[in-house]
């Protein structure tokens, strides 16, 4: 089943932190959220992420392309 994931404003209401990356090859756990679909409402989501601006603050690095939507 894909998740539902939803884009939290703070860190540390996130279950997440995502980096998004240039190449396939740099992705890591991206399968926790691939394929997913973006909801509306924090209350309807199975994972909460939250965007970081550097690889290393991350759990799940993904190309933008594999991003829910």
């Amino acid at each position: 089943m894909a998740a539902k994931v939803f884009m939290v404003d703070y860190k540390s209401q996130a279950d997440y932190c995502v980096f998004f990356v240039d190449y396939s090859s740099q992705q890591k756990n991206h399968q926790i959220i691939a394929g997913g679909k973006l909801v509306n409402y924090a209350s309807q989501a199975d994972c909460k992420v939250f965007i970081v601006d550097y690889k290393s603050q991350a759990d799940i690095c993904i190309e933008r392309k594999n991003f829910p939507r």
